[in-house]
């Protein structure tokens, strides 16, 4: 009776570890990235402030608008009697203001500088939400895993309570091996209720980021042990200097200072403004014309332009300084991250080629000994839960390994794997 029971605790063990066919299809990490894309709401806030920059650039570029006025000169008697002025005192005035040579074209590159800086903070916000969709994509897979090895070690459990209490019955168990496997048993369920209840709100985490239905459901996420982490840390710290939006911001905002600066200088310059008066508008003939030229005096230049300057030097020098902090920031967390990334991916290697062997191994000798009414049913246990637990951490590894590969493409700005080495 003992060895039919043993053998059912076999083959439901092997059947669970072969795996079930799902009833939802696999979940695919490249399908909820490119929805993200699309649906999601702060990439697209984001997307609508670069655009709106770029068309802040003809803008800059673009003359002031020019005055047009209507002068009735010598008007006699009620100020709304204009009919009672000389046709040659009725006059239309045009007047534009001509910024200094270069002024315009500095302003449009300050102008696409900003652009630029959208840019980077558009593609920025991209690659944090993608980044939020694979380690929620990872932290689900985790859920799914710690449930499937947990009901895997739950089977195994009532196939070994099944059999302690037939050893009970013949008095080759004691009622204190019977009351542990029972204790474990009832934790252990207790255990996969709260995994399924964190199932639900993982899942409603990676609708949010979709811009889904909280509540829309969601198939089996799955991770392939490929390591595509194939550079050396000086190729990723290259890649992080030419690519990091973070640190392109800063970049970008240092070109643009210097153009302040450039434009600042040109204050001290004068603007000039133009104007042509027609007279005798309404005589039916074209009267003499007045031609107008005007410049702006900088008579302030100690108080104002000077302090222009001052204060565009001090902005270019500030953003220097501000983008050299964050290459090292930058620089230093490509290094922590890649160096997690190995550290995670020798767990692995330890779990999968190493641990897990040895303590199958072990299991099958303790089922040996145990089928032979010579083993120890608490050791069975004891070598089951800690192969279950080496599962847990080879998955906790293999997440974290993944993880971390995501954090440090957040962190360059680009998929590795699509970069040639």
């Amino acid at each position: 009776m003992i060895r039919r029971i043993f053998a059912l605790v076999l083959v439901a063990v092997f059947v669970l570890e072969a795996g079930f066919a799902y009833p939802i299809d696999m979940l695919s990490l490249d399908s909820l990235i490119e929805e993200a894309k699309k649906n999601n709401p702060e990439i697209l806030a984001a997307k609508k402030r670069y655009e709106a920059s770029l068309a802040r650039i003809p803008q800059a570029k673009s003359l002031d608008n020019p005055t047009i006025g209507l002068t009735f000169e010598k008007a006699k008697g009620s100020p709304f009697r204009l009919d009672t002025t000389m046709p040659e005192d009725r006059m239309l005035s045009v007047t534009q203001m001509f910024p200094w040579f270069g002024k315009l074209s500095l302003k449009g590159k300050i102008a696409l500088m900003e652009s630029q800086m959208f840019a980077a903070e558009y593609k920025n916000k991209e690659l944090e939400i993608i980044n939020e969709v694979k380690n929620s994509y990872y932290d689900l897979f985790m859920n799914h895993k710690e449930i499937e090895l947990n009901r895997q070690n739950l089977l195994f459990l009532e196939g070994i309570s099944k059999i302690a209490e037939a050893k009970y019955i013949t008095g080759e168990a004691t009622q204190e091996e019977l009351f542990k496997i029972n204790l474990e048993l009832a934790q252990l369920t207790n255990t996969i209720t709260n995994l399924k209840n964190e199932q639900r709100a993982k899942q409603t985490r990676i609708n949010t980021l979709l811009n889904r239905e909280p509540e829309s459901p969601l198939g089996i996420p799955d991770i392939k042990e490929i390591y595509s982490l194939n550079k050396d840390i000086n190729s990723l710290y290259r890649l992080t200097l030419e690519n990091q939006p973070e640190l392109l911001v800063f970049s970008y905002a240092i070109e643009k200072n210097r153009y302040a600066k450039s434009l600042a200088k040109k204050s001290f310059f004068p603007d000039v403004m133009a104007g042509i008066v027609a007279r005798g508008i309404t005589s039916g003939n074209i009267g003499p014309w007045d031609l107008m030229l005007a410049f702006s005096v900088p008579l302030w230049f100690w108080t104002k332009q000077r302090y222009e300057v001052k204060e565009a030097i001090a902005n270019l020098e500030e953003a220097e300084a501000a983008y050299e902090a964050m290459k090292n920031k930058a620089l230093s967390a490509t290094k922590d991250l890649a160096t997690n990334v190995e550290i995670a991916k020798s767990k692995i290697n330890l779990y999968k080629n190493i641990q897990m062997p040895l303590l199958e191994s072990s299991i099958e000798s303790s089922l040996a000994s145990f089928r032979s009414a010579k083993g120890d049913i608490m050791m069975l246990l004891d070598n089951e839960r800690m192969l279950i637990e080496t599962k847990m951490n080879y998955y906790r590894s293999l997440v974290e390994y993944n993880m971390n590969l995501a954090d440090l493409e957040r962190t360059v700005g680009v998929d590795l794997s699509e970069v040639k080495k």
